[in-house]
């Protein structure tokens, strides 16, 4: 069959690049707009206007009337009188109102289906309330650091890519990730709005963008290192070590109580024998994250002092945070 896109350029003015990428995936794009309204960039005209010569833009006349549907109604007489039998119109539009199109079109026996896009005013909106992941998101998601460095790269193209096949081999060349990765990656740029996706085309959400580029991701990850290491730093009154017991709930009862006494060094040891044997029994299954090996420790010892568990856990070097990831001594490996 036949494909050819019907535009509705109403809250929805494509650039010459959208254009251009339409036309090399389908054999001619119907413009139209409700409002009577056409706007183009002066130095994309001499382009325009050879694909209204060549026949590959037509623009579409639609009257301006009370109601829209009477509107749509001569789009469709148009097409119906323009278009081949069979063929199939992807219609793409930012108007609540297009599906009485839709409706319309199907009702004549046309093969319509339907591209719906965020409308101008709803993009400036949204990106006017647009939220950036916060910094526990960033530890968290090691993949939406990887989302900000292709981010960076976007800032320094000419010429970005056009299509879902071109930005997954972008975002693979670029970042060196497999094809799957590309993949969730580039669902990623979609889910955050970052690309704006019809069909096979792609376009981006500049302002959007643009707050991505902004952002001091490097500095906002030291930020938080620094927060997680002051969270996890107690006072003396609170770090004061316990006698030892051999029994560990013995020893997480007397934690409550015998917190004001002296330091000795022997007397935590019990309570991180017992946590360095748990975690070794997990094997690959050991907590990566930071804040899932807390959520850990703290399931498995609800009385016991979270943070100074970490504390002395990070200090006498049976774990090791590089900032992304926790890394496991040998010592614990072989336990």
């Amino acid at each position: 069959m036949n494909k050819v896109i019907l535009f509705d350029l109403e809250q929805n003015m494509p650039t010459a690049t959208v254009l251009r990428e339409l036309l090399q995936h389908y054999h001619t794009v119907y413009l139209f707009n409700c409002q009577g309204k056409f706007e183009y960039a002066l130095e994309d005209l001499t382009e325009f206007a050879s694909w209204l010569n060549s026949g590959q833009v037509i623009v579409l006349d639609v009257p301006q009337v009370e109601h829209q549907e009477y509107a749509y109604a001569v789009v469709v007489g148009q097409l119906l009188a323009l278009l081949e039998a069979e063929t199939q119109i992807e219609v793409i539009s930012a108007m609540s109102s297009i599906e009485v199109l839709l409706q319309l079109m199907q009702g004549a026996g046309l093969f319509a289906s339907l591209i719906r896009l965020e409308s101008q005013t709803e993009s400036a909106s949204s990106a006017s309330s647009y939220r950036l992941p916060s910094a526990l998101a960033f530890q968290r998601k090691p993949a939406l650091q990887l989302v900000k460095k292709y981010c960076d790269a976007l800032g320094e193209m000419a010429g970005k890519p056009g299509t879902i096949e071109g930005l997954k081999n972008s975002i693979g060349n670029i970042l060196h990730v497999l094809p799957e990765q590309a993949q969730q990656l580039l669902g990623m740029l979609i889910k955050l709005k970052i690309v704006k996706r019809y069909d096979q085309q792609v376009s981006y959400r500049k302002k959007i963008l643009k707050q991505w580029l902004q952002l001091k991701l490097d500095h906002l990850l030291q930020e938080t290192v620094v927060d997680v290491q002051e969270k996890n730093t107690t006072s003396p009154a609170e770090s004061s070590p316990v006698k030892s017991f051999s029994s560990v709930q013995a020893l997480l009862q007397a934690q409550q109580s015998a917190r004001q006494e002296q330091p000795d060094a022997v007397q935590i040891d019990a309570l991180q024998w017992e946590m360095v044997r748990a975690l070794s029994q997990l094997k690959t299954e050991k907590p990566k994250d930071i804040f899932e090996l807390r959520d850990l420790l703290e399931k498995l010892y609800p009385e016991a002092d979270v943070k100074l568990l970490l504390k002395e856990l990070l200090e006498k070097g049976y774990i090791y945070w590089n900032g992304h990831e926790v890394l496991y001594s040998h010592e614990m490996l072989l336990q």
